[in-house]
């Protein structure tokens, strides 16, 4: 038995061998179609020599440099990238601090919230709002503004205050009784106005920021709130002198046809979080963009940024960060997923015509599937089926990986997966994704028929 403390450890795992591409090959040589960019982190796909060779040149030269003595050109070119490619109200007096992925990035923003506020005499503002159904990470802090209820109970009782409203989430909006999605601006702004009662509801003079996924990952399958409903978060964060942090740990940097996602809704926010495809998976990397704003009021006010960890900023993680944004930029794909967008869609709303499809949605590269028992009524799978597993379970068997979401509706019930190819993918692997993924359904459709 292996020493290995896996995830599930009733679950026997592959032992990946070998990548290149969108294909990943285990030790016992069955190759598999990453559907999903491993969890939506391979933005590139794997084995790209150029990245592979900044990092080989980073640890010539220095493998690590602590940021309470050094800085390193790999940080500081990348940084200014990143600022590069910020919506444009958000770059001037803009900088990056960078973490090793996600999680520390959301960890990291709501501690440079309460700083922002501190530091101008502001003590008493420490409470953060976020949202029912979002996923910010799994340090304590970030778990505290994640508003996914079964990834919340274990820990409940140790989680820090806050504070949730609900979602945008257009599929089971209140108004929403047929099997379609609601799309109407004033459900939107209805949401948007639950921001405005909690704050007044908790004292503005206590709020420091509010958190939110610009299209809900994780825990909702790309749930894409209606075009009002950010421009009137804004407007209520202005209002009340409340922080706006946008996480983009999933959805930045190209996953959803812009180089952020929030810059569909016209939107610039005080604090963007970035993770996951930063370093596109070659190594641990994630960011906080501070806006000109938040950096002034540390820069005003002593200057210190009471925080840190000590691999922040690692010199070759800053490298492979930096060799993947330029291949980014140079090979032009958030260009090219945005032009593969309508194409993508059209060809998932083929599925459909299977009958545990409730709804799909999301934007860019990035969609999800959600999987109901009952279409019209929009009744979830009961949690024992697992329904959702076993999709990507079935899929796994045909060489396809998704990313499976559950328990998202009140802690047991709510299915989806999710598909997020690498960027690089070819419309040849493309297609053979849609052949795998239909075998995937064909099958739990049989299975669900025998039970």
């Amino acid at each position: 038995m292996s020493s290995f403390f896996t995830r599930n450890l009733k679950r026997d795992y592959p032992v990946c061998e070998s990548a290149s591409g969108v294909w990943l090959t285990d030790t016992e040589g069955r190759t598999y179609l990453d559907g999903c960019s491993g969890a939506i982190v391979s933005n590139l796909g794997h084995k790209l020599n150029c990245i592979n060779e900044a990092i080989n040149k980073q640890l010539s030269q220095v493998a690590f440099a602590h940021t309470s003595q050094f800085l390193s050109e790999p940080g500081l070119e990348l940084a200014e990238q990143l600022v590069e490619l910020c919506p444009v109200d958000f770059r001037p007096g803009a900088k990056v601090y960078f973490t090793c992925g996600g999680s520390e990035s959301v960890e990291t923003a709501i501690k440079m919230a309460r700083g922002f506020y501190y530091v101008q005499g502001q003590s008493e503002r420490r409470l953060l709002i976020s949202r029912w159904q979002s996923y910010h990470g799994n340090t304590l802090g970030a778990l505290s503004a994640t508003g996914h209820p079964a990834r919340r109970k274990p820990y409940q009782s140790i989680l820090a205050d806050s504070i949730h409203i609900n979602a945008d989430y257009r599929y089971r909006c209140d108004c929403s009784i047929s099997s379609e999605s609601c799309n109407s601006d004033a459900c939107s702004l209805k949401r948007a106005n639950e921001l405005e009662t909690a704050i007044l509801m908790h004292g503005p003079q206590n709020v420091m920021a509010f958190i939110a996924e610009p299209i809900v990952g994780a825990t909702l399958g790309a749930a894409v709130p209606g075009k009002l409903y950010f421009k009137r978060i804004r407007e209520i964060c202005d209002k009340y002198n409340v922080l706006l942090i946008v996480d983009e740990v999933m959805t930045g940097l190209g996953r959803c046809a812009f180089n952020f996602a929030i810059e569909q809704f016209g939107v610039s926010p005080d604090i963007i979080t970035l993770g996951k495809g930063l370093a596109s998976g070659y190594l641990p990397l994630g960011a906080v963009l501070a806006s000109g704003k938040v950096v002034e009021a540390f820069a005003k006010n002593g200057g210190v940024f009471e925080h840190g960890f000590t691999y922040s900023a690692h010199p070759v993680s800053c490298a492979a960060g930096l060799a993947s944004i330029r291949y980014l930029r140079e090979h032009q794909l958030v260009e090219k997923v945005a032009s593969k967008s309508t194409e993508f869609f059209e060809r998932l709303n083929q599925f459909r015509k299977f009958e545990m499809v409730g709804d799909i949605r999301g934007r860019g590269y990035l969609a999800g599937i959600e999987l109901v028992s009952n279409r019209e009524q929009k009744v979830p799978f009961p949690a024992n089926l697992r329904i959702s597993q076993l999709l990507s379970k079935h899929a796994m068997k045909h060489g396809l990986l998704l990313y499976p979401g559950s328990a998202f509706l009140d802690g047991s019930l709510g299915d989806h997966i999710m598909l997020a190819p690498p960027f690089t993918i070819s419309d040849a692997e493309m297609d053979e994704l849609m052949k795998r993924l239909e075998l995937a359904f064909k099958e739990s459709e049989l299975s669900l028929s025998r039970q």
